[in-house]
């Protein structure tokens, strides 16, 4: 069940992220968003990103970010990785079932 509930998490969390940065690496983006380039992205620096074009409410944005970062309270760029391979797979997948 946990399994399910973070590939559910990292797929929601990674396809907003991905999808803006599909022309660079995950780390290009996840280093855009490391405003202070600590090595972390802090649930501050993510909010302020994902709330500066205004299609996302802080509220999301804070509870896309928890969900991700776990109970520590900062994304790492592995986390960061990890999310948006789960949402390539869980892509890709949903592709594969559509031309069923």
């Amino acid at each position: 069940m946990k399994t399910k509930l973070l590939t559910g998490a990292f797929g929601l969390f990674a396809a907003s992220a991905f999808a803006v940065a599909h022309a660079g690496s995950p780390a290009d983006y996840f280093n855009k968003i490391d405003a202070d380039a600590s090595g972390v992205i802090t649930q501050a620096e993510y909010v302020a990103f994902k709330t500066a074009d205004g299609k996302h409410s802080a509220e999301e944005a804070g509870a896309k970010f928890a969900k991700v970062a776990g109970d520590d309270g900062e994304m790492t760029l592995a986390e960061f990785e990890t999310a948006v391979k789960a949402s390539k797979k869980k892509k890709h997948g949903d592709k594969d079932k559509e031309r069923s």
